[in-house]
């Protein structure tokens, strides 16, 4: 696994850091951090596109805003009883040519430099298990249309260059996230065009509407994963305890609600949350090795 980051992504860590520290009411921009970033480009995309072994639930095919199915593209070779699993990527490749955008999940898996960048941004964090998702785009063809996110994001401009509308914050929330109408946006605070080494940290339930302004646009966004205990993980384990310790027979519903909040505010309970979440960032950053060395394989060196 990687120890030591890039240079580039140093600068683009540094960054970041600054905004977890004092973070942004809504978003932060930073011009020019990287005169030009060649840590990932759109020649190491298309290497990344032709890999044989990535099957069409690594990628989103958008075409007039609608998402283009790949699920035909899958397909498998018989091996000794094995199917071996490969994409035909012609499809792929016409639609390309046509000025479709195309999203790439799993970056952080495919790149040991990024997942590297990743560990160190989840390690700023309460407890995280992140991901990067790599998005190109043609004029007229975005991949998304008006959203928000129901977590921070991290954006690297890569090449190209894309307009980002930006709005208002709302409440953070992860229903009603997408396909957002201009009225759903709110007010329009901000307009940034993002050129090739430009960073742009955008919080969670800012809205925001993208444009490729050039002849095409490629940037990484790190989803900066919320992996704490959930509300459905913190109320399933509070209503055991409530089941062992309920309200008397006939008591009001007032009186249920108040007994029941008494064991989510005791000591008891916030001791048990404290040691879940420190059990999910040891889990997440012991995965997160795990990724690392999906690309770890070195033995055979010593023969070439």
């Amino acid at each position: 696994m990687i120890s030591e980051l890039d240079k580039e992504l140093e600068v683009f860590l540094d960054f970041y850091l600054k905004q977890r520290q004092t973070p942004p009411a809504d978003y932060a921009y930073a011009a020019k951090l990287v005169s030009s970033p060649g840590f990932f480009t759109v020649k190491a995309l298309q290497e990344h596109l032709n890999n044989p072994l990535l099957n069409p639930a690594w990628v989103n095919l958008v075409k007039q805003g609608k998402s283009v199915s790949l699920t035909s593209s899958g397909m498998f070779k018989t091996v000794q009883s094995n199917q071996l699993q490969f994409m035909d990527k012609q499809f792929m490749n016409q639609e390309l040519q046509n000025g479709a955008a195309v999203v790439l999940e799993g970056v952080d898996i495919l790149d040991a430099s990024i997942n590297a960048f990743v560990a160190r941004l989840e390690n700023e964090l309460p407890c995280s298990l992140s991901n990067c998702v790599a998005f190109f785009s043609q004029p007229g063809n975005e991949a998304y249309e008006g959203h928000c996110d129901s977590d921070d994001v991290l954006v690297i401009q890569l090449s190209g260059k894309k307009l980002w509308n930006i709005y208002a914050p709302q409440q953070r929330r992860y229903a009603n996230t997408t396909h957002l109408n201009s009225e759903q946006m709110g007010p329009k605070i901000k307009q940034i065009t993002m050129k090739p080494g430009d960073a742009l940290y955008v919080r969670a339930g800012v809205p925001h509407m993208c444009q490729t302004t050039g002849d095409h646009s490629l940037h990484l966004a790190f989803d900066l994963v919320d992996s704490s205990p959930s509300v459905e993980q913190i109320t399933t384990e509070a209503n055991h305890m409530y089941d062992h310790a309920c309200e008397e027979p006939y008591a009001s519903t007032k009186q249920v609600i108040q007994r029941y909040a008494s064991l989510l505010q005791s000591g008891d309970f916030q001791n048990m949350l404290a040691t879940a979440t420190k059990d999910l960032k040891s889990d997440a950053q012991q995965f997160r090795s795990c990724i690392g060395r999906s690309s770890a394989v070195s033995a055979l060196s010593k023969y070439f």
